[in-house]
């Protein structure tokens, strides 16, 4: 004769007991978990890798001049670009400079500064080729005219917003010293934290 199986209190026949139910939830929650865990490091590390690329790139064109890098400082361009967005320009040829086009150059007798306005008009003469320029946000066309260097301008392709502010932030000296005083906390933290974790012997 078979013993008799315990009944399960609190439970009507072929209902699961609650424990079993809360069990599988609890291993669903954590292989959920689990599983977008690994999704967000795997796309962490995708962001990183392609961020480190791009910033490779971005060098090695800079260094052998394929490109250039720009950070906006005043609002002569807005809406199309504001103060603290990244640039990058790329060269365009002399022959195909257009009105229209964006361009960074350097002001005539201001080799030392950058200016990114819209061209407006260009003049030919020959092989020598000057524009005319204005900021979209400025109500007239800048007192100059610029004469372009060599067989090709810079012409904005791509701007980046707001990256330009952790330059700007980083002229300022009480910005280095907040940023070195958490660098620093960080550090202490860690070895700290360590220690405390390590087991005595």
């Amino acid at each position: 004769m078979n013993p008799e199986r315990p009944v399960e209190r609190g439970g009507s026949p072929g209902q699961a007991p609650a424990r079993t139910v809360v069990a599988t939830a609890t291993s669903w929650i954590a292989r959920g978990a689990g599983l977008v865990r690994s999704r967000a490091r795997r796309v962490g590390g995708a962001l990183l890798l392609v961020c480190a690329g791009l910033a490779v790139v971005t060098v090695v064109g800079t260094a052998f001049n394929w490109c250039r890098l720009d950070i906006v400082l005043s609002g002569s361009m807005v809406p199309t670009m504001r103060p603290g967005d990244v640039i990058l320009a790329l060269p365009e040829p002399d022959s195909q400079v257009a009105a229209g086009q964006v361009l960074a150059f350097h002001p005539p007798s201001q080799p030392g500064i950058v200016v990114v306005h819209r061209v407006i008009q260009v003049i030919r003469h020959g092989d020598k080729v000057e524009i005319r320029t204005q900021g979209d946000d400025n109500n007239a066309p800048d007192a100059w005219t610029a004469v372009l260097e060599g067989n090709s301008a810079w012409r904005v392709s791509w701007v980046l917003p707001s990256a330009g502010y952790v330059v700007i932030w980083a002229t300022y000296a009480w910005v280095r010293l907040v940023a070195v005083t958490i660098l620093v906390g960080i550090i202490v933290w860690g070895v700290l934290a360590r220690v405390w974790r390590a087991e005595p012997r």
